[in-house]
C-alpha cells in the first residue's frame, strides 16, 4: 500500500472532499490530484465503503453539472469506478441505497457492452436471481435485448438471460411489443435457425425457471421445444421447490392447457407424442381442478365415431387426471355417467372411466 493510501485509510469522507477541493484549486497538481483520487476511491473500496463512494460520486457529479471547481473529478472518477464495476457491482448488491443506484445507473450509461459484460459476470459467478436492479439498468436492459433481440439471446449469459426472463412479468414498464417479441421467437418459425435460440431459452428454464416462458413454451408447434417445457414444469412443480412458483402455476396454466388441447393454433393436440399428453395430463393436477370441467370432461365427451386412435389416446391420456381430483370432487362422478351412457365414446375410454367410478364407491 502506498504512503497516500496509508494516509487516506479509514478518514472520515468529509476529510476526502476536502482534500480534493484543496487540489482542485491549484490547477499544476494535476497528476498529484488524480493519484489522490485514485488513492482515495481505492481505500474506500477496499474498506467496503459503499456509501461513501456513491456520495462522494454523486457529489463530484453535481459540483461538475454547475461548474464548481471540484467537478473537474468527477470525469475521472467515473473511470476508476468504471475498472471495478464487476466486483465493485456486486459487492454492494445486498445495499439498498438511492446514490448507490444513481452512481450505478450514471456508470453503466449507455455502455452496452459494459452492462453485458457485468450481468454476466453476475451470474457466472453468482448466480444472484434474487437481485432487484434499478429502474435504469432494467431500462437499458430492455432497450438492447429490443433493438436486437436474436443477438440479445446470443451474447447474453445463460444464467443472466435466465434473471432476465423471469424478472420481465415483475416490471410495469416492459413495453407490449417488446413481450410480443420473445412471443414470436419462441412460437413462430418464421426464421430456419430459431431453434438455436429456443434451445438457449429453454437452457435458462433448466437453471431458472420462469412460468410465462414456459407456459409460451408448451403452445410451441416446435415438437422438442414443447417436450422440454413440459419436462421442465413437471419435475419443478414435483419437487415442490417455489410454493409461489405452484400458486401461480394454479391460476395461469388452465388457460394454457385449454388452448393447447382445444384450439388447434399452433398444432393439433391429438396428432402430438402419447409421452406429451401424459405430461399435460400430470400438469393438471397442479391445479385447482376447474380444468377438469372445462377442459378434460369435453376432451373426454369428444364424438370419434371413426375410430381415429390419436383421439382416443389422448382421452385415455387424460383419465388419470380425473382420478385425481375425484376424492375432492365427487361431483363430477355423475358427468363420468353420462359419458359411459354415451354410444359415441370409445369402449377402451369408458372401460377406463367405468373403473374409476367403481373405486370411488
Amino acid at each position: 500500500m502506498s504512503e497516500n493510501r496509508e494516509i487516506f485509510k479509514e478518514k472520515s469522507l468529509k476529510m476526502y472532499i476536502k482534500r480534493l477541493e484543496e487540489l482542485a484549486e491549484n490547477s499544476k497538481n494535476g497528476e498529484e490530484a488524480l493519484q489522490t483520487l485514485n488513492e482515495i476511491i481505492s481505500s474506500l473500496i477496499g474498506s467496503k465503503r459503499f456509501f461513501d463512494i456513491s456520495s462522494m460520486y454523486v457529489f463530484l457529479k453535481s459540483a461538475f453539472q454547475n461548474k464548481r471547481g471540484i467537478g473537474a473529478f468527477y470525469e475521472p472518477a467515473k473511470g476508476i469506478l468504471k475498472r471495478d464495476i464487476n466486483e465493485l457491482f456486486t459487492k454492494s448488491i445486498t445495499y439498498n441505497n438511492f446514490e448507490l443506484k444513481e452512481m450505478f445507473s450514471d456508470i453503466l450509461g449507455t455502455d452496452t457492452g459494459l452492462l453485458m459484460e457485468l450481468v454476466s459476470f453476475i451470474f457466472k459467478k453468482y448466480d444472484l436471481f434474487g437481485m432487484e436492479l434499478s429502474e435504469n439498468i432494467n431500462r437499458q436492459l430492455i432497450k438492447v435485448a429490443e433493438e436486437d433481440i436474436f443477438s440479445f439471446i446470443e451474447h447474453a449469459d445463460t444464467s443472466f438471460l435466465a434473471f432476465y426472463l423471469s424478472s420481465l412479468p415483475k416490471l410495469t414498464f416492459v413495453p407490449r411489443e417488446h413481450v410480443e417479441q420473445w412471443i414470436e421467437v419462441i412460437l413462430y418459425q418464421y426464421q430456419a435457425n430459431n431453434e438455436k435460440y429456443t434451445k438457449k431459452i429453454l437452457s435458462a428454464m433448466k437453471i431458472h425457471p420462469s412460468l410465462d416462458i414456459l407456459l409460451l413454451f408448451i403452445l410451441s408447434p416446435r415438437q422438442k421445444d414443447r417436450s422440454e417445457a413440459l419436462l421442465i414444469l413437471t419435475k419443478y412443480l414435483s419437487s415442490r421447490q417455489n410454493g409461489e412458483f405452484a400458486g401461480s402455476f394454479a391460476e395461469k396454466a388452465p388457460y394454457f392447457i385449454k388452448k393447447a388441447v382445444e384450439s388447434g393454433l399452433f398444432y393439433d393436440f391429438h396428432t402430438i407424442p402419447t409421452v406429451q399428453k401424459e405430461l399435460f395430463a400430470e400438469l393438471t393436477k397442479y391445479t385447482d381442478g376447474g380444468i377438469v370441467r372445462e377442459t378434460v370432461l369435453p376432451l373426454l365427451r369428444t364424438a370419434n365415431k371413426n375410430g381415429n386412435s390419436w383421439i382416443t389416446k389422448s382421452k385415455l391420456a387424460f383419465v388419470p387426471a380425473v382420478r385425481h381430483f375425484l376424492p375432492a370432487f365427487p361431483a363430477i362422478v355423475p358427468q363420468l355417467n353420462v359419458i359411459l351412457r354415451d354410444e359415441n365414446i370409445e369402449i377402451e375410454v369408458k372401460e377406463e372411466i367405468r373403473k374409476l367410478v367403481y373405486n370411488q364407491k
